[in-house]
């Protein structure tokens, strides 16, 4: 098993990173869906948050309480043994929840997840933690391709942010757990 502190801080750092790419845009940026392949930013920030939710939290955690009880429904994609969802390529006509509301849901279960790993977890919940989080580095990499194309397709041609870096493997140092 790995040690707590080494989850949590991998856990932490995969959710800052998430939000991370995100400050640079526009908060017009995170709804906009040019394409069915393309998610909006505000959804990969709903969806990543929903998975530690539904898969941890909500079976997990004696009286966890739902953040919102519908964005379930918002926020999952293709697990539909877990339930219903918004069809992918309706993801961006969802002007509701607003963006500064998915920041909230994103920052409530964080700490709801950083209050229940403060205890020791099993090796299942380990493993399912260690899924999730490599889930949200996958979105991660899906958020810089779909903001990318975003961009990359308004007449504009808005930069990203003056500073980007198209390698990314320089900027974050690289490490094993």
């Amino acid at each position: 098993m790995i040690a707590t502190d080494t989850l949590v801080s991998f856990f932490l750092e995969t959710r800052q990173h998430t939000e991370t790419i995100c400050k640079p845009l526009e908060i017009e940026d995170y709804v906009v869906q040019p394409i069915v392949d393309v998610s909006p930013p505000k959804w990969h920030l709903g969806h990543t948050t929903w998975f530690f939710e539904e898969f941890i939290l909500k079976p997990h955690k004696p009286n966890y309480r739902l953040f919102h009880e519908d964005f379930a429904f918002v926020f999952n994609s293709y697990y539909e043994n877990v339930g219903k969802r918004v069809i992918r390529n309706d993801r961006g006509n969802l002007s509701r929840p607003g963006v500064a509301k998915v920041y909230d849901y994103r920052h409530y279960v964080t700490n709801e997840m950083k209050d229940f790993l403060s205890e020791e977890i099993s090796e299942e919940l380990e493993k399912i933690l260690l899924i999730g989080i490599h889930h949200e580095k996958q979105h991660q990499e899906l958020l810089v391709t779909d903001i990318k194309y975003i961009l990359g397709n308004n007449p504009l041609l808005p930069r990203y942010n003056d500073s980007f870096s198209e390698n990314t493997s320089q900027s974050f140092q690289q490490k094993w757990i």
